[in-house]
């Protein structure tokens, strides 16, 4: 699979350099990539970059969450573990980007902010979609500087009165296993691709 990996990674890197990362032939790209890695099929994609952090944030008039650790602590004395804050324009970006690359596998505890986030932002989504469906429609149409997608408006208002049916908990996360480890360069995670591949099985296919 490391292979399929380094041939995928290599199509994408070329299809950036050729097109740029806004076009629509390297989000095809994005989508065959994943598609092949998985061994599913795609509908529809959306594709965004860090620019549109807080674009996202706004769309639901910021984001209260609980915060689950102390690493961004000593930068904003607010984000204290434990402390419920409303996350805007001036904090957003670092509550989900930040993480101190000095020390080894801190993007965990990142994976944790982005979690207690998503799962606050979906509940607010769901209101938003109930209340406002068109103007929030519109909204997203304004972030076309930073956003792609092959939804149609039709396509996007089935999605809405499917999330209103959606239960979404820290529950609902899935993360594949596999085994951590402090590279000369970056922190490396080696996926157990048994274990992967079962949950690809899991979670997209119906025994018949």
């Amino acid at each position: 699979m490391d292979e399929l990996y380094q041939a995928i990674e290599e199509k994408i890197k070329a299809a950036a350099k050729k097109n740029g990362f806004h076009d629509i032939i390297l989000c095809e790209d994005l989508k065959e990539a994943v598609e092949k890695l998985l061994g599913i099929s795609i509908d529809e994609y959306a594709v965004t970059n860090q620019s549109s952090i807080t674009s996202i944030n706004d769309l639901v008039g910021g984001v209260t969450v609980t915060v689950p650790n102390d690493d961004l602590a000593a930068m904003y004395p607010e984000l204290k573990k434990g402390a419920v804050v409303t996350l805007d324009d001036s904090n957003v970006k670092d509550f989900l980007q930040h993480r101190d690359t000095a020390a080894d596998f801190s993007n965990e505890g990142r994976i944790e902010r982005q979690q207690a986030y998503v799962t606050a932002y979906v509940d607010l989504l769901k209101n938003r979609l109930a209340s406002e469906p068109d103007q929030l429609w519109q909204e997203i149409g304004q972030m076309n500087d930073y956003l792609q997608t092959s939804i149609t408006k039709n396509k996007y208002l089935s999605l809405a009165r499917l999330l209103e049916k959606v239960s979404f908990t820290d529950a609902d996360y899935y993360r594949p296993t596999g085994k951590d480890s402090a590279g000369e360069l970056h922190d490396e995670f080696y996926v157990d691709e048994d274990a992967l591949r079962q949950l690809v099985i899991d979670l997209f296919y119906e025994e018949v």
